[in-house]
């Protein structure tokens, strides 16, 4: 089965591309949150047939990781999803050997259909949404650590603390650090309203 990797340390996001290349390609999506992961994935089996990739993620060097990935997967599409909208940027990250290089705050639909356009040959450059268009604004979710969503959608599914200590391999006292972080980072003060926000971004 064809492979997908996606690279981005934001669990949303990754979880959002993820449902848009499903309905794609039939192809096996492989989640990463860093460079080093990416690697590892790539290595691991046949070529990928698509990258996703964002900008900024932890171990990635822009222009110069695009370049020594486009070197290794020659017949890999590269896509850099980003929330940096600069013309400069995209320019050398296309110039590196990239299939397409989009914004972040365009919508689902157009993303879809770029994403597309790619995997069947185009070159594709989309930089932000067209200022008649309204620009969604971002979830806090979002921006949540790898761990605090996880926590996340356990406490959307009513898991208990030990649950969720056993779920992760972490202790309860760990459990409770995380809920602490997320609670500050969602600005709620309960777990009901946690929980409450996991089921309105479809996480339960």
């Amino acid at each position: 089965m064809d492979r997908i990797i996606i690279a981005d340390d934001h669990p949303l996001f990754r979880e959002s591309l993820r449902r848009i290349v499903q309905q794609l390609t039939p192809g096996r999506t492989i989640e990463v949150s860093d460079y080093h992961m990416l690697l590892q994935e790539a290595q691991s089996g046949t070529s990928p047939i698509l990258m996703l990739l964002d900008l900024s993620f932890p171990g990635f060097d822009g222009a110069h990781s695009i370049m020594q990935l486009r070197i290794t997967y020659p017949k890999t599409a590269i896509i850099v999803v980003s929330m940096t909208d600069d013309r400069n940027t995209a320019d050398k990250i296309m110039s590196a050997g990239a299939n397409g290089y989009l914004s972040k705050s365009i919508s689902a639909d157009n993303m879809s259909s770029m994403i597309s356009q790619i995997m069947t040959g185009e070159t594709v450059v989309c930089l932000e949404a067209p200022e008649s268009a309204p620009v969604p604004s971002l979830s806090p979710l979002a921006y949540l650590p790898d761990r605090q969503f996880e926590v996340l959608v356990r406490i959307g599914k009513g898991k208990t603390n030990k649950e969720i200590a056993r779920d992760l391999d972490i202790s309860p006292y760990t459990v409770r650090t995380h809920i602490s972080g997320l609670f500050r980072s969602l600005g709620v003060n309960t777990r009901s309203a946690a929980s409450a926000l996991a089921a309105q971004h479809g996480l339960v």
